[in-house]
């Protein structure tokens, strides 16, 4: 399977998409300074992408720069149902890691086209308004959507967080699914204007935390994706990466 062939990458400044022009992969230049209009309108910014990579593909993977592809992730996410696919974070939001022992992350997903998939985007785009936070918009649907998750197994991993603290994350061996709570489907003609349609089912599984990891010390030789925690200095961020064998 050709990957290159399926990559699209977004390029947020000249630099970047300069650098990648004489490459043979599929590139949106979105010119977006972060250090202008900070990170908070970038999350929104963000969620738009996604919604014209819907609209325009169907189904996608979202896989951040520093999420770092040790294998190819595609044969296990096909065998992987749901409409959400996400990885697993450390603790933020804590509101969702103290009722349910994980969080999504967004540095990590797969979204499976659906009427379900297309009112989730929509219903983040309207979260991300209100929150600011991509990662806080997505966990809060799932806290409002579900009311429990399903565990094969469970054990426990330590999550070393850069602040210094320790916290024990809820992992499985295998995709954790969820029991829902009724879910609507709107039609969406434009963003914000929508109407009530027929219920749907919105099904979603967190990945599980070995194969898709978010801290360094749970990396080893079955890990397909590998997005530990680091310095947001590139060149700290590179030198760990490169620590850890995995750059």
């Amino acid at each position: 399977f050709d990957l290159e062939k399926n990559i699209l990458i977004i390029a947020l400044d000249k630099e970047i998409n300069k650098f990648l022009f004489d490459y043979d992969l599929e590139i949106i230049y979105e010119p977006f300074n972060i250090s202008q209009k900070g990170t908070k309108n970038f999350w929104k910014f963000r969620c738009e992408m996604f919604l014209e990579i819907y609209k325009k593909y169907g189904s996608f993977i979202h896989s951040d720069v520093d999420a770092i592809w040790l294998k190819n992730p595609l044969n296990y996410l096909k065998e992987c149902p749901g409409d959400l696919l996400f990885s697993q974070g450390t603790v933020f939001p804590r509101n969702m890691f103290n009722k349910f022992g994980f969080v999504a992350c967004c540095g990590f997903f797969m979204i499976r086209e659906s009427n379900a998939s297309s009112t989730f985007l929509h219903e983040l785009h309207k979260g991300i308004q209100k929150d600011k936070d991509d990662q806080l918009a997505v966990n809060k649907i799932l806290m409002k959507y579900y009311k429990s998750f399903n565990y094969i197994d469970i054990y426990r991993e330590k999550a070393n967080l850069q602040n210094g603290k320790t916290f024990l994350i809820k992992c499985s061996n295998y995709p954790v699914s969820g029991n829902i709570r009724k879910f609507f489907h709107f039609d969406f003609p434009s963003i914000g204007k929508f109407k009530f349609g027929n219920d749907q089912m919105l099904s979603f599984a967190l990945l599980p935390h070995k194969l898709f990891t978010r801290t360094k010390e749970s990396i080893s030789s079955s890990t397909i994706i590998a997005h530990p925690l680091a310095p947001k200095d590139n060149i700290e961020k590179i030198k760990m990466f490169k620590d850890l064998n995995i750059f």
